[in-house]
C-alpha cells in the first residue's frame, strides 16, 4: 500500500526527546502507539498533527488526550467545526456511542460522555488520517470494548494512529503496533506478533506476552463465545455477536504445556502441536508452539526441565476458557 504519511521525526531538533526515523503509515492502516507514560507517544502524535513541530504532514483529524468542551450544549460541541454533512455523520456516530441527549449543557456531561462527544466529532471529520490520543481513557471499563469496536468500524477505509497503553484496546483498534520506549520505536509489527514475541525483555515488560487470535465468532454457550481462527477454535468469555469478526486474547502465562497424549481435565481449549522455538525471557522461558497457529506460553525453567522443550517435540497445549477474553472487532 502507498504511504499516506512518511517522515523522519526529531523533536525538539536540538536535543530530541522523540526520535523516529522513517515513520510510515499506509493507506487504511490502523497503527497503535503503545508504551509506558513518558515514552513519547503523545509527543509523537502531536508532531504528526502538526501542532508542535514544523513537518510536512497531511491534514489530520486529531483527538487530544484531554479534549476541550466549549460552553454550550453537547450538540453544539458535537457540531463545532463540521460541515453540514459532517454534522449528520457526527450525530449518527454519537448515537452509536450512546450519546442521546445533545441538549445537555457541556458542564452537565460526565467525563465519559464528554469523551464520546469528542470521539464522534473527530470521527465525523473528512480527513484521510485520524490521530487519537488515549480515546478510551475516560470511558467506563465495562463499556470500553464496545466503544473501541465502534471506533474501529467508523475508521474503516481511513488511516489512523492511536495512542494507548491498554492491551485490550490495542488488540481491538490496531492492525499494527509500534512500541515506544524513551522516545524511540523499539518494535513494530502486526499486533498479534508484537504481543506474542516481544523482541527483548524491555518490550516484554511493557506489553506483557499475549496471544491474539483473529477470526469469526462462531458459537455462544452461556457467557462463553467461540472464535474460529482458521482451523483453530478458541472458547472464551465475551459478548461478540456470532457471524461477526472477533479477537480472542489470552496471556502467555495462562497457557499450560503437557506431554503429548495427556488428558487436559476441565480446560475447554486444548490443541496438539509441536514446539517451534524456545527462548529465555528474564528468569522465565518463552515457548512457541505451532498448533496450526503459533501459541506462546511462558513457563518456569523448572517446568521446562520436566518436559521435552526442544524444538520439534510434540506437546499438548491447554488454556481455560475463563482465561480467554473475546471481543468483537473488524
Amino acid at each position: 500500500m502507498n504511504p499516506v504519511l512518511e517522515l523522519d521525526i526529531r523533536f525538539p531538533p536540538s536535543e530530541p526527546r522523540v526520535e523516529v526515523d522513517g515513520f510510515r503509515l499506509a493507506e487504511a492502516e490502523k497503527l497503535v502507539l503503545f508504551g509506558p507514560n513518558g515514552a513519547g507517544k503523545s509527543t509523537l502524535l502531536r508532531v504528526l498533527a502538526g501542532i508542535i513541530h514544523e513537518a510536512e504532514v497531511p491534514a489530520a483529524a486529531y483527538l487530544p488526550q484531554a479534549p476541550w468542551m466549549f460552553r454550550g450544549t453537547a450538540g453544539q460541541n458535537l457540531d463545532f467545526g463540521l460541515s453540514a454533512d459532517g454534522r449528520v455523520l457526527a450525530r449518527a456516530v454519537a448515537a452509536d456511542l450512546g450519546v442521546n441527549d445533545l441538549g445537555l449543557r457541556a458542564r452537565q456531561l460526565s467525563g465519559g460522555e464528554a469523551q464520546r462527544v469528542a470521539i464522534a466529532r473527530v470521527l465525523a471529520r473528512g480527513e484521510e488520517v485520524v490521530l487519537l490520543d488515549e480515546p478510551l481513557a475516560a470511558v467506563d471499563l465495562r463499556d470500553r470494548a464496545e466503544v473501541a469496536g465502534i471506533i474501529r468500524r467508523r475508521l474503516d477505509g481511513r488511516a489512523a494512529v492511536i495512542v494507548t497503553h491498554d492491551r485490550d484496546d490495542a488488540a481491538i483498534l490496531g492492525d499494527a503496533m509500534a512500541v515506544m520506549l524513551d522516545g524511540r520505536i523499539v518494535q513494530r509489527g502486526p499486533v498479534a506478533d508484537v504481543f506474542a514475541q516481544p523482541v527483548d525483555e524491555a518490550v516484554a515488560d511493557v506489553v506483557g506476552v499475549a496471544n491474539v487470535l483473529v477470526g469469526d465468532a462462531a458459537e455462544v454457550d452461556g457467557s462463553l463465545v467461540s472464535v474460529d481462527a482458521g482451523d483453530l477454535r478458541v472458547w472464551g468469555l465475551g459478548d461478540a455477536p456470532t457471524g461477526g469478526s472477533a479477537r480472542a486474547m489470552f496471556g502467555g502465562e495462562t497457557v499450560t504445556i503437557l506431554p503429548a497424549g495427556s488428558a487436559v481435565g476441565s480446560a475447554r481449549n486444548s490443541w496438539t502441536g509441536r514446539i517451534r522455538d524456545v527462548r529465555r525471557l528474564g528468569r522465565l522461558l518463552e515457548v512457541v508452539i505451532d498448533v496450526g497457529h503459533p501459541i506462546v506460553a511462558i513457563v518456569t525453567p523448572g517446568a521446562a526441565d520436566a518436559l521435552d522443550m526442544s524444538p520439534g517435540a510434540e506437546v499438548v497445549v491447554s488454556v481455560k476458557a475463563t482465561a480467554v477474553r473475546v471481543v468483537g472487532g473488524d
